[in-house]
C-alpha cells in the first residue's frame, strides 16, 4: 500500500504548480483541476511511463526545492563543510534519487481519490497542504510542506509527509547511517548506483 501511497503523490504535485499566483480563495478550485490533468496522464495507456513521469516531471520540477532539500537530508552542518561542487552534485544525485523512487511506481497507480482538505499558513514562513488519499474504503494522509522563498515571495515544497513520515527525515535518517561509518564521497557512490532492494521493500 506504501507504495502506491507514494505513486499517488505525484499526482498532488502538479496541483502546487504555480501555486502562489492564486489568490488564497482560488487554491482550492485550482487544484482539484489539476489532480483531474494529472490523473489523465497516469491512466493514459496510450503513454509509455517515461513519457507519463516526463510529463509530470515537467510540472512539479518548478516547485520543490531540490536544493534545500537535499541540504535537509544531510543536515546544515554536514552541507557546510562540502564544496560549492560537492553541494552541487550531491544535489543532482539526491534529486536523481527521488525521481527513480517515484518513476519505479507510476505503474502502481490505479484509481485511488485524492481529496484536498485544508491549507494551513503554519506561520508566515509556512504553508501545510493537507490531502486524503481514499482507497477502498481507507483513508490516508499526505501533507506538503511548503516555505515562502526570499525571491518576491514564492512558495516551493521542501518536504512531504506520508502517514506522518516526513520523507526529508527518512533519508537523513539512512544518510546520517551511511555517514557515521563511511566518508562523504562513498555517500555519493551510494547514490550513483540502483536503490537497494530492501530500502525499497521498506517504503512498500
Amino acid at each position: 500500500m506504501m507504495q502506491k501511497l507514494l505513486s499517488s503523490i505525484w499526482v498532488m504535485l502538479i496541483c502546487a504548480h504555480s501555486l502562489l499566483a492564486l489568490p488564497e480563495s482560488d487554491i482550492t478550485p485550482f487544484m482539484r483541476s489539476n489532480i483531474d490533468l494529472a490523473t489523465s496522464i497516469l491512466r493514459n495507456t496510450h503513454l509509455s511511463k517515461p513519457e507519463r513521469s516526463g510529463k509530470i516531471f515537467a510540472i512539479f520540477d518548478s516547485v520543490f526545492d531540490y536544493t534545500l532539500m537535499a541540504k535537509l537530508s544531510i543536515g546544515a552542518k554536514q552541507w557546510e563543510s562540502l564544496s560549492s561542487e560537492k553541494q552541487h552534485e550531491f544535489t543532482k544525485l539526491f534529486e536523481m534519487r527521488l525521481k527513480n523512487s517515484y518513476m519505479e511506481k507510476l505503474d502502481l497507480y490505479t484509481d485511488e481519490k485524492i481529496v484536498i482538505k485544508n491549507l494551513e499558513k503554519i506561520k508566515d514562513t509556512r504553508i501545510h497542504l493537507t490531502t486524503h488519499l481514499m482507497k477502498n474504503g481507507e483513508v490516508y494522509e499526505i501533507i506538503y510542506k511548503f516555505y515562502k522563498t526570499a525571491n518576491a515571495g514564492e512558495w516551493m515544497i521542501y518536504d512531504v509527509d506520508i502517514l506522518g513520515v516526513s520523507i526529508i527525515q527518512t533519508y537523513r535518517t539512512q544518510f546520517a547511517e551511511i555517514l557515521a561509518k563511511e566518508p562523504f564521497d562513498q555517500l555519493l557512490a551510494r547514490l550513483k548506483e540502483p536503490e537497494p532492494a530492501d530500502t525499497k521493500k521498506a517504503s512498500q
